[in-house]
């Protein structure tokens, strides 16, 4: 997500073609509250140059960005996948697991992962 947010050369073409369906009001995406927080992170480390306070108003100004919670539902998933180690990515896999979704990721764990569709 940061990447299209930052204008990355390194997000993939079909990644790239999903947020930018994404922000022309074709589909929506569905963003782990993780995510936000990981970005925030990133942002505090100043490992990657950023606005975090604009990638947070385009996210809650838009229709098409549905920021989901890490609530009970989430959680209960989250004990069915004891075969990924890294809390974050284990969030991220939950809500995609709930929600029914695949996840736009180039994160390898979740690549190998049968169980997890994945995009990238």
């Amino acid at each position: 997500m940061l990447w299209w947010f930052t204008d990355s050369p390194r997000i993939s073409p079909g990644a790239a073609e999903i947020f930018e369906k994404c922000e022309h009001g074709e589909n929506i995406i569905f963003v782990p509250s993780i995510v936000i927080a990981e970005a925030l992170s990133i942002f505090d480390k100043k490992r990657i140059s950023f606005d975090f306070e604009n990638l947070i108003e385009k996210i809650n100004d838009s229709e098409n960005f549905i920021l989901i919670p890490l609530d009970y539902p989430v959680l209960r998933k989250m004990t069915e996948l004891r075969d990924i180690p890294e809390l974050h990515d284990k969030i991220i896999a939950s809500t995609a697991k709930y929600l029914d979704l695949p996840v736009i990721t180039k994160d390898k764990t979740l690549h190998n992962l049968s169980h997890i569709k994945t995009i990238w």
